[in-house]
């Protein structure tokens, strides 16, 4: 009797530990889950962040910023993504800069995959590559 309370507790505990880590691993919402942007905004900023082996890196602080205006400070999730909200539509997309770093790694490359456009719902990516030091 005591065997089957006993692995009952076990798969209780394993499936209450799935529910709330899988919030967690996705990184919480989805990248599609708040694009309604408003009329005020420009387009979010996504992406990951790679090592140089192209492997991601989860926990990286990433900073993006407007050029001598300040900006947003997040974090990458376990799959090594990021996404912040758009600027105002006054911020020129150009003007927008991504960083990254985390501890024993160093930033060699930014890379933007897509342009900015013309509408503000469609987000831009950039990945940051790290290399271990």
């Amino acid at each position: 009797m005591k065997i089957l309370a006993w692995r009952t507790a076990c798969v209780s505990a394993v499936i209450v530990a799935m529910t709330c880590a899988v919030p967690a691993w996705a990184g919480g919402a989805g990248f599609g889950d708040d694009d309604d942007n408003s009329e005020e905004e420009g387009p979010a900023y996504f992406g990951f962040v790679r090592d140089s082996n192209g492997a991601t890196v989860p926990d990286a602080k990433v900073t993006v910023g407007v050029k001598g205006r300040g900006g947003v400070i997040t974090r990458t999730d376990l799959l090594g993504t990021y996404k912040v909200p758009g600027f105002g539509k006054d911020v020129d997309p150009k003007d927008v800069e991504v960083t990254c770093n985390k501890p024993g790694y160093k930033q060699v490359r930014v890379t933007r995959r897509s342009a900015p456009s013309s509408d503000p719902k469609i987000p831009i990516e950039t990945e940051c590559t790290l290399q271990r030091i």
